[in-house]
Parts: C-alpha cells; structure tokens; sequence
C-alpha cells in the first residue's frame, strides 16, 4: 500500500544525500540560475523539491504521468507537495515524458542533472550516461544513485512477494514468476518484474564508470558502492550458496552505487 508520508520523506532523505555529496567533493550550483533536470523522475516528487531551488526543474521520465492521472498530474503533484510543507512553482516546473537513452532535450543545456534509483532500471546505461553527457553544459555535474542492483539480496525489487534472498538468481523466470502469483502478484507486476530491470552484473558499472564515462567526456569526481543485505540471515539462507556457483560474493554483497561526473570544459 502506497505511504505519501513515507515516500515524501524518502525523496527530502535523497536530496539531502545529494546535497552531502555535493558539498563532499565542494561542488557549488547556482541553483538561482540553474536548469535541471531529474532523469527517470517519475512520481515528480524530487523535482518539484528542486523547482523550489532551482531557475527550472523538469521531470524526464518515459511514463507519461499526465496520461495516467487525466491531466491533472502537476494539479495533483502540487497538493501532494502542499501536505508536505513545500509550495511547488508551477511557472519553474515541467514534466517531459521521453526515453531516458534518447532524451528529447538539445546538447548542452542543462546546468545539473540528477538520477536516482534509474540506472538499474535502464535497459542500455551506457547509452544512458551518453546522453546526459550530451544535454549537460560543459563544466556542469550530474548525480547519480541506485540500489539496489540486480545481484543483491533484494536486487528483483519483489521481495515482498517472493521473500527469500537471491531468489530471482537461483529460480529460473518461469518459477519466479509462479512464485509472485502465488504470492498475489498482478500482471503488471509481473511485467514490471520481467522488463522493469535490467539485470546488469557489477562489472557492467564497473566498466561504465570504469572506462566509458571517460570516453564519453566525463569526468568522475566521485564513486562509491556499498555492501550489505536487508538481513544478516540472509547469508545463512541456501541461496546465498547457491547464487555463489555463478556469481561472486562481491556481486552478491554489493548493493549499490552513487556517483558524481562532471562533463569535461568550461562555459
């Protein structure tokens, strides 16, 4: 069941994690004069939080949310945001439904860019990052975050339907996917299941930030990952051992990652 509560303070608890982030590697936006957008935004949540901060916010995400609410997403997404504390400027909003591997902006625009909880979810990341390398400006920064990915304990994003560890490693699909309707499960969880991730393994971020970030002209000014399981008992659950005979115990401990680029140049 959807908590507005919770969610609204998952999104404040991100921004702020950026915000650290950004202070860390002394990173300054003039968020006054700055254009940003918040790729794979979904909901609107965080960027109607960064409207409040920013010259313009706009919202990229491949669902069209003014489809799904009859129009009245941003009428919706202001009240949400008035419950909340937060006004949202509607003249410094936009939402934009595009792919976030072909987003529809032209090159050098935005002055930041953020990704939270997307680029597990993208099916081609590569081609992702590309892309916001492409509507950065030259000298501007993008942040991104995701976890978990697929090879952690949760990493199916379904523990809630099917409750072991590593399940979604050790079953075939055609099982799991049984298991989730056991469980309850619709179809478009289901589908979310099967085409809502993109199943990487580690080394695949490992070579994306690794190598190709550099092709593409970026520069990374930070990199982090983090280890761990939702349950010390997960590890003593067979699948861990399971899931060890194809994949290594730093694939299966890793959760996720957080990592700040800036595009290489001045402006």
């Amino acid at each position: 069941m959807y908590d507005e509560a919770a969610d609204f303070a998952d999104h404040r608890e991100h921004l702020e994690r950026m915000d650290a982030v950004l202070a860390e590697c002394a990173v300054k936006v003039d968020w006054e004069g700055a254009t940003v957008c918040d790729v794979g935004g979904g909901g609107g949540l965080r960027a109607g939080l960064l409207a409040g901060r920013a010259k313009r916010a706009h919202c990229a995400d491949v669902l069209d949310q003014q489809a799904r609410y009859g129009g009245e997403f941003v009428k919706l997404l202001s009240e949400k945001l008035q419950r909340h504390g937060h006004q949202l400027p509607i003249d410094r909003f936009e939402f934009n439904v595009t792919d976030a591997m072909r987003l529809m902006y032209r090159d050098n625009w935005f002055d930041f860019v953020c990704a939270v909880n997307t680029f597990e979810h993208i099916p081609d990341p590569t081609q992702a990052l590309a892309e916001i390398a492409r509507v950065l400006r030259p000298g501007a920064h993008a942040y991104l975050w995701f976890d978990p990915i697929w090879t952690a304990d949760t990493g199916s994003h379904f523990q809630h339907r099917v409750t072991e560890p590593w399940a979604h490693l050790v079953l075939g699909e055609a099982q799991f996917v049984t298991r989730m309707r056991e469980a309850g499960a619709e179809d478009r969880e289901v589908d979310d299941f099967r085409w809502a991730m993109n199943r990487l393994r580690l080394s695949s971020y490992d070579r994306l930030f690794g190598v190709k970030a550099g092709e593409m002209g970026l520069e990374i000014k930070l990199r982090r990952s983090w280890s761990g399981v939702v349950s010390e008992s997960h590890l003593e659950h067979p699948n861990f051992e399971l899931a060890s005979r194809t994949y290594s115990r730093e694939e299966l401990m890793t959760r996720g990652m957080v990592v700040l680029v800036r595009k290489r140049g001045t402006r």
